[in-house]
């Protein structure tokens, strides 16, 4: 530990240190977004509407049948047309009149289909649909009849049987199947439907055996049977003919996947769902996609693709089929019912490439629009996990997860509204294709800096040309390279200002947006009066690095979504908040400021502020990371407080052993947890990351979870490889560049580790001759360190963090160096 940090504990200052934090996170949980609240309270709202007509749902719904509207007719279908694949983009007037029609009349969406893997097959995303929760389907192609062209497969989609000889098993189970699906569901299927079974259901769910996920199969279908037959308030006897049967109806087998439940059994399986009186019918009308990626395609059914495939036939076909059954509904529809509702969504992708897809809602409960949900909190933008809740809110059935349809109005014609979800959906596709080109060119500028450090402040290079005269030229252009590469990670956030997506070349337009914005950054830097000193120039990026990213998760975090270093709806890990990649900007950031700050103030005798001064900026700091509306980063705020107190206790002078840092992690923990806690008592619908974590502690899915987020550590290593490096190189350089090690008395000159170190000395100054930098840096490297613990994909943030950390501190070098070579 350095020598400076050795002092005195003093136990009253922790203990108000320590209440001052508590407090300060307290009032950070305590800031819920009355968005989001109202956002849940709305979605809720409808069901004070209706009332339950059997006994097992009339005393859940007593008290709410009381309305004052008696003129309400009972409500009509709500049909659901699956087609994989189908994007916003395939929507034309001409092309596709009845889809372009749908979007008029109603509500649209792009919408994020990733179930389990990078791509979304179709028997997945049905099957995902049904369960409300990400799911895979089997089982695996055999290898033998694959396209050797191409690496996509997905698995056959196994038509239901209804024959009864899926029963048939041998031995005792076949008794228990037959009992299952003949006995228990033979007698509740509705009037036009059969009870039906998948056969070899097993395999289809055998993937999802170990994956870390929940999957409830079928659980939209049983949700709309339990809730039972839905009468308005003041229905008379003339309306009675007019209710519809709680029940759900399959047309297809996609549409199969997602009623069958855990047994493979569906319980009304029907050859035209249109026709039913079930509440709700599901349709499956086919996949628009490649023909290897619909590998062995159910012959004489609509998943059978031609060789001679065309994507634009194909959608027109689609939207063919989509018209003859909507004239069906119409001429279905029962008399003295309200209209109804008709969904559209691509619920899955059409080859290897994963791409946003099309979500269209049109009837009485959606008006002219965009869609959105609390879990995405993004106009225009569903996942495919909203989908079974939503539909079940606009039933007015209750489900799990509580999360309904947020519809966002507008009087834009119909063209631009797709053109906007177009250009959303573009930038999505761009940032995920070049997301690894952009990560290696990172990677890249890191490694350079790293190898001219130690190329150019090598002592016998230095003195073969020129030695002591050089130096200073050296040093200064470091500087110079090193803030241009700490300024290049926020210009990745601030491209989402320029509309690239909507340029003819959106690959080129975002590089450039990004090189653009990064040197509108590096200007800022220099301008008078901080931008005189290198010290001005870093604490200048760093103060606007905190800004911006606070100002824009205060704003709805649009600058981190489809962000290079943020998230992206297509990958679906995060919808909004902070990132990964974006708190370990924030956390190097927020202490190298806050060290320069209080150096500044310090050197003009302002001992008060140089302890209140980082207490009050870093507890804003936690607010805006922790708090569940903004940033709502569960591991990021833990690692920021952790810091904090760090840097606060060596400010104050409090000496830091092993058992203390122990403590401070132990407390933050703590503190986040009773936000977590907090978070958790809101609806299910309205809560944040922190409530959803909490939420699986109590269900004891909490060690599954932690589990595939190790799983996803070790999948960044295997992709990227340079990134895993960048932490230990980005330690290297730091403790020899740097010579950090110096600060530690136990490294004797004439030992090895002395030696290497001293072959360095005088190339780069003593930066950590002043102790508040080092405290700052301290603060840094402890965030850092406890966000590759505790946040997910965890490697990320002190390998991202390390890329501005190490540039930003050569460039503070650079100042010292240049009153060194004087």
């Amino acid at each position: 530990m350095p020598t400076h940090s050795s002092l005195l504990f003093r136990l009253p200052a922790l203990r108000i240190l320590m209440l001052g934090l508590l407090v300060g996170l307290l009032t950070a949980g305590l800031g819920l977004s009355p968005a989001s609240a109202s956002a849940s309270t709305d979605g809720l709202a409808s069901t004070d509407s209706m009332a339950a007509a059997d006994g097992s749902a009339a005393d859940a719904n007593a008290s709410s049948a009381q309305s004052t509207d008696t003129s309400r007719p009972p409500a009509g279908q709500t049909i659901v047309f699956g087609i994989p694949g189908l994007t916003i983009d395939d929507i034309d007037p001409e092309r596709t009149p009845n889809l372009y029609r749908l979007l008029t009349e109603g509500a649209a969406a792009n919408l994020n289909v990733r179930t389990i893997g990078a791509a979304t097959c179709p028997a997945s995303g049905w099957l995902s649909f049904g369960a409300g929760a990400r799911a895979q389907a089997g089982p695996s192609p055999a290898a033998e009849d694959a396209d050797a062209d191409d690496s996509a497969r997905c698995p056959t989609m196994i038509a239901p049987t209804t024959d009864g000889s899926a029963d048939a098993e041998d031995g005792a189970a076949s008794a228990k199947d037959a009992e299952d699906s003949d006995e228990a569901h033979g007698d509740e299927s509705a009037a036009s439907t059969t009870t039906a079974r998948i056969e070899g259901f097993d395999a289809v769910k055998e993937p999802n055996i170990g994956s870390g996920y929940s999957v409830d199969y079928g659980m939209l279908a049983r949700a709309v049977t339990e809730a039972g037959k839905a009468v308005p308030a003041g229905t008379d006897a003339a309306d009675a003919d007019s209710l519809l049967e709680p029940c759900l109806a399959a047309e297809g087998p996609g549409a199969a996947y997602a009623a069958a439940d855990h047994n493979g059994v569906v319980t009304n399986f029907t050859e035209d769902a249109t026709a039913t009186d079930c509440r709700l019918g599901v349709v499956d009308l086919g996949a628009i996609g490649i023909r290897s990626w619909l590998f062995d395609p159910i012959p004489n059914y609509s998943y059978t693709v031609p060789p001679d495939f065309d994507r634009e036939a194909r959608v027109a076909e689609a939207d063919r089929r989509l018209g003859v059954r909507l004239r069906e509904v119409r001429e279905n529809a029962k008399d003295g019912a309200a209209d109804p509702t008709i969904i559209v969504a691509g619920l899955g992708d059409s080859s290897g490439l994963p791409q946003l897809r099309a979500f269209i809602a049109a009837g009485p409960a959606f008006e002219p629009g965009s869609l959105s949900s609390a879990t995405t909190r993004t106009p225009g933008l569903l996942q495919i996990t909203d989908l079974a809740p939503g539909i079940l809110d606009v039933l007015d059935v209750d489900s799990p997860r509580a999360v309904g349809f947020d519809s966002t109005p507008t009087d834009d014609d119909p063209q631009q509204r797709i053109d906007d979800l177009v250009a959303e959906a573009q930038k999505s596709t761009t940032i995920h294709q070049n997301l690894s080109t952009f990560s290696i060119t990172l990677d890249i500028i890191f490694y350079v800096l790293f190898i001219a450090c130690a190329v150019l402040l090598n002592r016998s290079i230095l003195g073969r040309r020129g030695g002591a005269t050089r130096a200073a030229h050296v040093h200064r252009f470091l500087g110079w390279v090193s803030l241009a590469v700490a300024s290049l990670p926020m210009g990745a956030f601030l491209a989402g200002l320029v509309p690239w997506s909507r340029t003819a070349d959106p690959g080129l337009g975002l590089y450039l947006s990004v090189i653009g914005t990064a040197a509108v950054l590096f200007v800022l830097a220099l301008i008078p009066p901080w931008g005189r000193t290198w010290r001005g120039r870093v604490g200048a990026l760093a103060g606007a690095n905190l800004l911006i990213l606070a100002a824009d998760l205060a704003t709805g975090s649009h600058l981190q979504a489809n962000s290079l270093l943020g998230y992206n709806p297509i990958v679906g890990g995060r919808y909004y908040g902070l990132g990964n990649q974006g708190a370990a900007i924030f956390i190097v950031s927020l202490f190298i400021f806050l060290g320069l700050v209080v150096s500044w103030l310090r050197a003009r005798g302002r001992r008060k502020a140089v302890i209140i001064v980082p207490i009050v900026i870093g507890l804003a700091a936690v607010f805006v990371s922790g708090n569940p509306s903004w940033g709502a980063k569960f591991g990021g705020t833990i690692a920021i407080l952790a810091g904090l107190m760090v840097l606060v206790a060596l400010l104050t002078k409090i000496r830091l052993t092993l058992l203390r840092l122990a403590l401070i992690g132990l407390t933050s923990v703590a503190i986040l947890i009773g936000i977590a806690f907090l978070d958790w008592l809101r609806p299910a619908g309205a809560r944040s990351h922190f409530g959803t974590f909490f939420d699986q502690i109590v269900t004891g899915e909490a060690l599954q979870v932690i589990g595939r987020k190790l799983g996803a550590n070790l999948h960044i290593i295997q992709i990227n490889p340079a990134l895993a490096i960048v932490t230990p190189l980005a330690v290297i350089a730091i403790l020899v560049f740097l010579r950090y090690l110096l600060h530690f008395p136990r490294v004797h000159a004439g030992s090895r580790t002395g030696r290497l170190v001293n072959k360095w000395r005088g190339r780069l100054p003593q930066l950590f001759a002043d102790s508040d930098l080092h405290y700052g840096f301290l603060a840094a490297a402890t965030g850092l360190g406890v966000g590759l613990v505790l946040t997910d994909s965890g490697v990320a943030v002190p390998s991202t963090g390390a890329m501005v950390l190490l540039p930003f501190l050569l460039a503070l070098s650079a100042e010292h160096a240049e009153e060194t070579h004087r």
